[in-house]
């Protein structure tokens, strides 16, 4: 399998956390409830895990990246026979010659200093009444009141308001869901900061156990209180 170097511009399954794996994939997750049957274009696939796994319930999935490395590694890792990844920038969208009657980008956005061409192209490549799918940083959560992201990635982070009101001039509709912490995990972030269990070994540590278990259900989406979210999961129509 071809090496990928880890720099902190996006999720490598093996060398990250599971909390943060679990946070990566809920928009996956979220997305798949959407997507039966239809044929998918994921935009900024990364390492390819959540093509593969949307892969499972779509007729057809198209994982693009602008990395030649990382979709050497994607295709050297993942295989299926509806799944194809392609090395690809975003400039180059509008060369496609197919429409899908779904559009993907997860984690993507935040890294373009201009997002309107990308959202532009999205909406011409998508079949009538077809879905865009995308997540994004809420900036409050992400930046914690910085100007300047804190991510060195991140090239334009977003409010809830600002992030609808883009989406909302491009889409004929927008619904956007805010990923949130559960009770359950909130309970043991509180734990783990008051250091209570650290003088048990690993296997004894109740905290330890939690967080090595990590999965997508230790996270809730709401439409409610959209400031308080970690992440945006936008469903929009055209």
């Amino acid at each position: 399998m071809t090496h990928i170097e880890n720099t902190g511009e996006r999720i490598l399954l093996e060398r990250e956390t599971p909390l943060m794996i679990a946070r990566h994939l809920s928009a996956y997750r979220f997305a798949k409830d959407y997507l039966s049957s239809r044929t998918v274009l994921d935009i900024g696939c990364g390492e390819g895990y959540g093509s593969f796994y949307l892969a499972d319930v779509a007729s057809q999935v198209k994982a693009l990246d602008y990395s030649r490395e990382a979709i050497d590694y994607a295709a050297g890792k993942y295989s299926k026979d509806n799944l194809q990844f392609l090395a690809m920038n975003i400039e180059n969208l509008s060369s496609l010659s197919q429409k899908f009657s779904a559009i993907c980008s997860f984690q993507f956005i935040e890294h373009l200093a201009n997002a309107s061409q990308f959202l532009k192209d999205v909406a011409s490549l998508l079949e009538d009444d077809g879905l865009f799918i995308c997540s994004t940083p809420n900036k409050i959560d992400a930046s914690k009141g910085q100007d300047t992201p804190f991510n060195r990635f991140h090239l334009k982070e977003y409010f809830y308001a600002e992030f609808k009101e883009l989406l909302e001039k491009y889409f004929r509709t927008v619904e956007i869901f805010g990923l949130k912490r559960s009770k359950k995990l909130n309970f043991y972030r509180k734990v783990k900061k008051a250091g209570i269990f650290n003088f048990l070994p690993d296997g004894l540590n109740p905290v330890k156990r939690f967080y090595k278990r990590m999965d997508c259900d230790n996270f809730v989406l709401s439409k409610e209180s959209p400031d308080a979210a970690l992440d945006f999961i936008a469903l929009c129509r055209k």
